[in-house]
């Protein structure tokens, strides 16, 4: 229950987010992404697999999250945790690439999010980060992360020639 609280201001803070600057809200929601795959699911299933299991035994709002943890993450929680990484991962890059590949990683974002609910009460405000990923789904994002990036080099290589 001492995670709810944080996580209901993290998701609604994101919402908002995605309301008011929908372009800083995806490059945040893609790296997040590539964050928890890398932070969570691949570090945390290799250093703590026991830890790892527990995500969805310890208070799963669904049976059938317990018997799946119980019954298959259990048995190999590292091989789990590598395949929940690379997912992650590769929504993530999704968000952050451009045009429609945007809406796929923001699909697969919402599907994940909403998948997850069930591990336990603390996931419980998943649907509102969710939300915030569905409208981002009504922007455009003709850039990626990258080109947005050497853009932005661009410009302060230019800058600095032209200052000298």
């Amino acid at each position: 229950m001492e995670q709810l609280i944080p996580w209901l201001v993290f998701c609604t803070a994101f919402l908002a987010l995605s309301l008011w600057k929908p372009g800083a809200a995806r490059i945040f929601l893609g790296l997040f992404f590539i964050l928890m795959a890398v932070a969570v699911n691949l570090v945390l299933s290799f250093v703590a697999p026991e830890l790892f299991v527990s995500l969805g035994t310890d208070d799963p709002l669904v049976p059938f999250y317990m018997w799946v943890f119980q019954n298959v993450v259990a048995l190999l929680p590292q091989g789990v945790g590598v395949l929940a990484a690379a997912g992650e991962l590769a929504v993530g890059l999704l968000i952050l690439s451009r045009g429609r590949r945007v809406n796929i990683g923001l699909a697969s974002a919402i599907a994940f999010l909403l998948l997850i609910t069930p591990v336990g009460l603390w996931t419980l405000p998943n649907p509102v980060m969710a939300v915030g990923a569905a409208w981002l789904m009504t922007r455009n994002f003709p850039r990626s992360l990258a080109q947005m990036l050497r853009a932005r080099r661009g410009r302060t290589i230019g800058r600095t020639a032209l200052e000298q």
